[in-house]
């Protein structure tokens, strides 16, 4: 299974986005609306500036938690006509001083509009264990 180039150049530019800490530019990947499922529930953001508000408190956690790099892996992709798209990563944060890497899944509902891929709702099904 392989992801469209433009899916595929998405999600290498939302990865490096990370990989720069830089919770701004996560941000942009994510429409307006969009929104978040995780174990505490459902998060809406009517508007990017709260969903960068998220990102941006993301990026420190990672700092304060050695981040390093991220990789992922394709588990499912699910095309939803023309504009839409269902994708699940598998998610490999490595850390810095030997501490062990993270691993997860993430699942994201993608829209395509005319300024490109966008975020619609992110549903971080195993991030909750980022603590360890």
């Amino acid at each position: 299974m392989i992801l469209p180039g433009s899916l595929a150049a998405f999600f290498a530019s939302y990865r490096a986005a990370f990989d720069a800490l830089d919770g701004e530019a996560v941000a942009t990947h994510y429409h307006e609306p969009s929104g978040i499922v995780t174990a505490e529930g459902y998060v809406h953001w009517p508007k990017r500036a709260d969903a960068c508000a998220n990102m941006v408190a993301l990026c420190a956690l990672y700092r304060e938690q050695g981040y390093a790099t991220a990789g992922y892996e394709l588990v499912a992709y699910l095309p939803q006509g023309l504009h839409g798209a269902f994708v699940t990563l598998a998610w490999q944060i490595t850390r810095r001083d030997g501490l062990p890497p993270w691993r997860f899944h993430t699942a994201y509902n993608l829209l395509h509009t005319a300024a490109g891929w966008h975020v619609l709702l992110c549903t971080a099904y195993d991030e909750q264990r980022l603590d360890r």
